[in-house]
C-alpha cells in the first residue's frame, strides 16, 4: 500500500510539472519569430537611419560649410557600419570631395581677404588650405610658398602706405 501511495504521489508530482512545463515550452516556441521579426524590423530601421544620415552629408556637402560635413559624414559612417551597409571606398570619395570643396572655398577666401585687405583672415584661410591639401596629398611647398609670400608683400604695402599717410 505505502508503494501504492509513492507511486501515486510520483505520478501526480510528474503530471503536474508536465502540465506546467508544457504552456511554458509553447510559449518559448512562440518568442522566437517575435524575435526574428524584432531583429528584422530593427534591421531596417538601421539601414533607414544610415540612408538618412547618406542624404543629410549629400544636402551638407552641397550647401554648408567643411565641419558640418565631416560631422555629417562621420555620422553617415557611424551609422553605415551599424547597418552593415558601409563601403570605405564610397566613404574615401566622400572625404574627398568634401576636402576638394574645402580647397577650393579656402583659396576663394583667401583672395577675397586679400582684395579687402583683411591679411588675419586670409592667413586663416591659408592654412586651412594647407591643412585640407596635405590631408589630400595634393599640397605643394613651393605653391604656399607663393602665396605665403604674396601675404607678406599685400601686409607690406599696406604698412608703407599707412607711414606714407602719417607722415604727409
Amino acid at each position: 500500500m505505502i508503494m501504492a501511495r509513492s507511486l501515486n504521489r510520483f505520478f501526480y508530482i510528474t503530471t503536474a510539472l508536465f502540465l506546467f512545463l508544457l504552456p511554458a515550452s509553447f510559449a518559448y516556441s512562440q518568442e522566437k519569430p517575435q524575435e526574428s521579426l524584432d531583429q528584422k524590423a530593427k534591421e531596417r530601421m538601421l539601414k533607414r537611419e544610415a540612408a538618412n544620415a547618406l542624404h543629410r552629408f549629400k544636402l551638407r556637402l552641397e550647401k554648408e560649410g567643411f565641419y558640418s560635413g565631416r560631422v555629417a559624414l562621420n555620422v553617415w559612417r557611424s551609422t553605415a557600419l551599424d547597418a552593415g551597409t558601409f563601403d570605405l571606398e564610397q566613404y574615401n570619395d566622400f572625404k574627398r570631395q568634401l576636402y576638394e570643396k574645402s580647397i577650393n572655398e579656402s583659396m576663394k577666401c583667401f583672395e577675397e581677404y586679400i582684395l579687402e585687405e583683411n591679411y588675419y583672415d586670409a592667413n586663416i584661410c591659408l592654412q586651412t588650405w594647407r591643412m585640407h591639401a596635405k590631408e589630400l596629398g595634393s599640397y605643394e611647398r613651393a605653391e604656399y610658398e607663393a602665396l605665403k609670400r604674396r601675404l607678406t608683400e599685400a601686409r607690406t604695402v599696406k604698412a608703407s602706405e599707412a607711414k606714407t599717410e602719417e607722415e604727409n
